[in-house]
C-alpha cells in the first residue's frame, strides 16, 4: 500500500532556462503534415509563435473577392520572409491566434496562484505554423513520485489550428519522465473543446485551468487506488483478448499485453494471423522504460496503455486514446475483481 510520503513533491532536474531554444527529436503527423517541437522557457517559446490575419479570398490583388470565403495568411516576421496563405475559411470563422490561446493558458495558471515566468514549455508547429501543440510544465512542486518510484509531472497542453481544420483543445494531464508517457487520468481534465466560429470564446480557458488544478488530488488518489488493485496474469489475458481488443484492435492489444507480461515492445509476426491478441506470435523488441515486468496492478497496466497511446503519431488520435485509458483500466478492474 502506498504511503502519503510517496506522493510528496519530488524535485526533478529541470532544463536550462537561459533563453536558448532547443529542437526536439519528437515529430508528429497532423493532417499529412509534419510538426516539429522546440523547447525552452515559456517566454522564449512564445516568441516563436507566428501571427496570422484574415484577408479577402481572391486570385489577384485587383480581382473580386469571394463573398463567402476568407483566406488565413501568416504574416512575415522578417524582411527575408513574405506573407504566406495557409488556409481558406468561411466568413463566420473566428481566428484564434496561437498567442491569444497561450495568453489565456498563462492567465489561468496565474489565476491559480502559480507564477508562469520561466516555466519550461514545448511548442510543436507545422512548417507553416498553422497548427500548434503547446505544452507548459508546472513547477517541480507539482511533481509526484507514485508507488513505482518513477516521477510524474503536471503539464497544461493545448492544440490550436488557425485554418479551421481542427478544434481548439485545452487540457491538463501528467507526464511520466522515464518513458515520456502522457497520462490523462480523468479528473484533472481542464478540458475545452470548441470550434472556430462566431461563438468561439477563449475566456473559459482561464476557468478550465483553475478548476482543473483543484482536482489534482483526485488524480493522485485514483493512481493510488490503481496501484493498490492487484491483477493476475489470467485477468490481464482475458481483458486484453476482450475489452481492450474491441476498443483498440488486436494489434495494439497484443502490444499492451506483451508490455505487461515481458516489459518489452513487440511486433506481430504475421498481421493476418487469426486468434486472440494474447495468442498471436510476436517478436519482442526493446524494453519499455519504466515498465513493470510482469505488471502486478492497475497502475502498471495503465502505463502500458499510456505507452501505446502516447506513441500514436497523429496528435488528435493520441489524445483520444489517452482519454480511453481510465475507462479501459476500469474494465480491467472489473475483470480482476471477478477473477
Amino acid at each position: 500500500m502506498n504511503t502519503q510520503s510517496e506522493l510528496e513533491p519530488q524535485p526533478l532536474p529541470q532544463p536550462s532556462i537561459d533563453g536558448l531554444l532547443e529542437l526536439s527529436d519528437e515529430t508528429v503527423r497532423w493532417h499529412a503534415r509534419d510538426a516539429r517541437f522546440v523547447s525552452a522557457t515559456i517566454e522564449r517559446v512564445l516568441a516563436e509563435l507566428p501571427t496570422f490575419e484574415l484577408r479577402d479570398f481572391k486570385w489577384r490583388d485587383d480581382g473580386p473577392a469571394n463573398p463567402n470565403l476568407k483566406s488565413v495568411v501568416r504574416l512575415a516576421r522578417s524582411r527575408f520572409e513574405r506573407d504566406m496563405p495557409v488556409g481558406v475559411v468561411s466568413n463566420s470563422y473566428r481566428l484564434a491566434q496561437h498567442h491569444e490561446v497561450a495568453a489565456k493558458c498563462l492567465a489561468g495558471i496565474r489565476a491559480a496562484g502559480v507564477d508562469p515566468r520561466g516555466l519550461k514549455a514545448e511548442a510543436g508547429l507545422t512548417e507553416l505554423g498553422e497548427w500548434l501543440n503547446l505544452r507548459i510544465y508546472f513547477p517541480e512542486s507539482f511533481n509526484r513520485k507514485p508507488a513505482d518510484k518513477n516521477d510524474i509531472a503536471l503539464r497544461l497542453e493545448c492544440f490550436n489550428s488557425v485554418d479551421g481544420s481542427s478544434r481548439l483543445v485545452v487540457l491538463l494531464g501528467w507526464i511520466r519522465w522515464i518513458c515520456s508517457n502522457g497520462m490523462i487520468i480523468g479528473e484533472t481534465k481542464a478540458e475545452l473543446r470548441d470550434t472556430h466560429d462566431d461563438h468561439l470564446d477563449l475566456d473559459p480557458i482561464v476557468d478550465a485551468v483553475v478548476n482543473g488544478l483543484k482536482l489534482v488530488d483526485h488524480d493522485l488518489a485514483k493512481m493510488r487506488r490503481w496501484a493498490e488493485t492487484k491483477v493476475s496474469g489470467e485477468a490481464m489475458r482475458e481483458w486484453a483478448d476482450g475489452e481492450l481488443s474491441a476498443a483498440w484492435g488486436k494489434k495494439a492489444a497484443s502490444r499492451v499485453y506483451h508490455i505487461c507480461v515481458s516489459g518489452c515492445e513487440s511486433e506481430v509476426e504475421d498481421p493476418f494471423e487469426g486468434g486472440a491478441a494474447s495468442a498471436k506470435k510476436v517478436r519482442l523488441l526493446n524494453p519499455v522504460p519504466g515498465a513493470q515486468s510482469p505488471a502486478e496492478n492497475l497502475y502498471d497496466a495503465s502505463q502500458a496503455l499510456s505507452w501505446v497511446a502516447t506513441r500514436r503519431r497523429d496528435p488528435e488520435n493520441r489524445i483520444d486514446w489517452q482519454y480511453n485509458v481510465p475507462r479501459l483500466i476500469e474494465g480491467l478492474r472489473r475483470v480482476a475483481l471477478a477473477a
